[in-house]
Protein backbone atom coordinates (compact mmCIF):
# COMPACT_ATOMS: atom_id res chain seq x y z
CA UNK A 1 0.00 0.00 0.00
CA UNK A 2 1.35 3.20 -1.04
CA UNK A 3 0.09 6.37 0.63
CA UNK A 4 0.41 9.63 -1.92
CA UNK A 5 -0.78 13.36 -1.50
CA UNK A 6 -2.92 14.39 -4.45
CA UNK A 7 -1.06 15.76 -7.07
CA UNK A 8 -1.84 19.36 -7.00
CA UNK A 9 -1.30 19.78 -3.28
CA UNK A 10 2.52 18.52 -4.20
CA UNK A 11 2.48 21.13 -6.38
CA UNK A 12 1.75 24.17 -4.67
CA UNK A 13 4.19 25.62 -2.42
CA UNK A 14 2.40 26.36 0.46
CA UNK A 15 1.21 22.64 1.07
CA UNK A 16 4.84 21.66 1.55
CA UNK A 17 4.95 21.77 5.20
CA UNK A 18 2.32 19.40 5.75
CA UNK A 19 3.32 16.87 2.27
CA UNK A 20 6.54 16.87 4.18
CA UNK A 21 5.70 15.96 6.87
CA UNK A 22 6.33 11.82 7.81
CA UNK A 23 4.91 11.40 11.06
CA UNK A 24 1.59 12.42 9.54
CA UNK A 25 2.38 10.01 7.08
CA UNK A 26 3.28 7.57 9.33
CA UNK A 27 0.09 8.12 11.27
CA UNK A 28 -1.52 7.40 8.09
CA UNK A 29 0.12 3.88 7.37
CA UNK A 30 -0.45 3.11 11.14
CA UNK A 31 -4.05 3.43 10.76
CA UNK A 32 -4.20 1.73 7.53
CA UNK A 33 -2.74 -1.22 8.87
CA UNK A 34 -4.10 -1.37 11.99
CA UNK A 35 -7.48 -1.82 10.26
CA UNK A 36 -7.09 -3.10 6.56
CA UNK A 37 -9.53 -6.22 7.77
CA UNK A 38 -12.71 -3.61 8.28
CA UNK A 39 -12.57 -2.03 5.02
CA UNK A 40 -15.31 -3.28 2.26
CA UNK A 41 -13.57 -4.95 -0.75
CA UNK A 42 -14.29 -3.85 -4.33
CA UNK A 43 -15.45 -0.38 -3.26
CA UNK A 44 -13.51 3.20 -3.32
CA UNK A 45 -13.36 3.78 0.76
CA UNK A 46 -13.30 7.64 1.77
CA UNK A 47 -11.80 8.14 5.27
CA UNK A 48 -11.60 11.55 7.05
CA UNK A 49 -8.85 13.33 9.76
CA UNK A 50 -9.28 16.38 11.36
CA UNK A 51 -11.09 19.14 10.55
CA UNK A 52 -9.51 22.61 11.18
CA UNK A 53 -11.36 26.01 10.54
CA UNK A 54 -9.57 29.14 9.97
CA UNK A 55 -10.84 32.44 8.83
CA UNK A 56 -13.54 32.10 6.07
CA UNK A 57 -12.15 27.86 5.51
CA UNK A 58 -13.38 24.75 6.90
CA UNK A 59 -10.98 22.66 5.77
CA UNK A 60 -11.09 18.36 6.30
CA UNK A 61 -8.39 15.84 5.94
CA UNK A 62 -9.44 12.82 4.21
CA UNK A 63 -7.81 9.58 2.58
CA UNK A 64 -9.00 7.70 -0.48
CA UNK A 65 -8.52 4.10 -0.38
CA UNK A 66 -8.91 2.21 -3.81
CA UNK A 67 -10.45 -1.32 -3.03
CA UNK A 68 -11.50 -1.83 -6.33
CA UNK A 69 -9.46 -3.70 -8.92
CA UNK A 70 -8.62 -0.69 -11.48
CA UNK A 71 -7.15 2.38 -11.08
CA UNK A 72 -8.93 5.75 -10.46
CA UNK A 73 -8.20 9.63 -10.99
CA UNK A 74 -11.27 11.54 -10.38
CA UNK A 75 -14.05 10.94 -7.93
CA UNK A 76 -17.71 12.16 -7.27
CA UNK A 77 -19.10 11.58 -3.53
CA UNK A 78 -22.39 12.68 -2.13
CA UNK A 79 -21.81 13.65 1.28
CA UNK A 80 -23.52 15.82 4.27
CA UNK A 81 -21.51 17.17 6.97
CA UNK A 82 -23.00 18.00 10.40
CA UNK A 83 -21.04 19.89 13.02
CA UNK A 84 -21.99 20.14 16.70
CA UNK A 85 -24.77 18.20 15.74
CA UNK A 86 -26.26 20.56 13.41
CA UNK A 87 -26.22 20.05 9.70
CA UNK A 88 -23.95 22.33 7.90
CA UNK A 89 -23.55 21.27 4.10
CA UNK A 90 -25.33 18.20 2.04
CA UNK A 91 -24.12 17.61 -1.94
CA UNK A 92 -21.91 16.30 -4.27
CA UNK A 93 -18.33 17.15 -4.52
CA UNK A 94 -16.30 16.41 -7.20
CA UNK A 95 -12.07 16.56 -7.80
CA UNK A 96 -11.01 19.16 -9.70
CA UNK A 97 -10.13 17.47 -13.30
CA UNK A 98 -6.68 16.97 -14.12
CA UNK A 99 -5.44 17.78 -10.51
CA UNK A 100 -4.97 13.96 -9.46
CA UNK A 101 -2.80 11.10 -10.61
CA UNK A 102 -4.26 7.83 -10.82
CA UNK A 103 -4.87 5.93 -7.78
CA UNK A 104 -3.73 2.48 -7.90
CA UNK A 105 -5.68 -0.52 -6.52
CA UNK A 106 -4.74 -0.91 -2.90
CA UNK A 107 -2.99 2.64 -2.41
CA UNK A 108 -4.31 5.59 -1.02
CA UNK A 109 -4.42 9.24 -1.86
CA UNK A 110 -4.28 11.80 1.13
CA UNK A 111 -6.43 15.04 -0.12
CA UNK A 112 -8.53 18.30 1.74
CA UNK A 113 -12.01 19.80 0.97
CA UNK A 114 -12.55 23.00 2.03
CA UNK A 115 -16.39 23.42 2.69
CA UNK A 116 -16.10 27.50 3.33
CA UNK A 117 -16.92 28.91 6.81
CA UNK A 118 -19.08 32.00 7.37
CA UNK A 119 -20.13 30.70 11.34
CA UNK A 120 -17.19 29.36 13.52
CA UNK A 121 -14.20 30.68 15.29
CA UNK A 122 -10.79 29.22 14.51
CA UNK A 123 -10.37 25.73 15.72
CA UNK A 124 -9.65 22.56 15.13
CA UNK A 125 -12.50 19.59 15.51
CA UNK A 126 -11.62 16.08 15.86
CA UNK A 127 -14.18 13.32 14.47
CA UNK A 128 -15.89 13.57 18.18
CA UNK A 129 -17.08 17.02 16.96
CA UNK A 130 -18.36 16.70 12.98
CA UNK A 131 -20.03 14.10 11.31
CA UNK A 132 -19.20 12.95 7.50
CA UNK A 133 -22.66 10.87 6.06
CA UNK A 134 -20.44 9.37 2.41
CA UNK A 135 -23.53 8.97 0.65
CA UNK A 136 -21.99 7.60 -2.64
CA UNK A 137 -18.81 7.97 -3.76
CA UNK A 138 -17.89 7.15 -7.52
CA UNK A 139 -15.38 6.89 -10.36
CA UNK A 140 -16.52 9.90 -12.85
CA UNK A 141 -14.87 10.95 -16.43
CA UNK A 142 -14.80 14.43 -17.41
CA UNK A 143 -14.93 13.44 -21.00
CA UNK A 144 -18.32 11.39 -20.81
CA UNK A 145 -19.93 12.52 -17.04
CA UNK A 146 -19.77 16.47 -17.58
CA UNK A 147 -22.56 18.12 -15.68
CA UNK A 148 -23.98 21.49 -16.42
CA UNK A 149 -23.72 23.75 -14.11
CA UNK A 150 -27.48 23.99 -13.28
CA UNK A 151 -27.24 19.99 -12.34
CA UNK A 152 -24.32 20.52 -10.05
CA UNK A 153 -26.34 23.55 -8.14
CA UNK A 154 -29.02 20.98 -7.57
CA UNK A 155 -27.03 18.59 -6.69
CA UNK A 156 -25.51 20.48 -3.81
CA UNK A 157 -29.52 21.67 -2.37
Amino acid sequence: MRINWAKYLKETPEYEPIITNKEYIDAWNNYFENNKENFPLNELVLITGNMTIKNETMVLEYALLNQTKKPVKEIEFGVTLSLFGKEYFTGALRTNKNCYEELLPNDVRLDLIDFGNDRYDNQKLSNDNYQLIINYCNEISYDTDELSEKELQDSAK
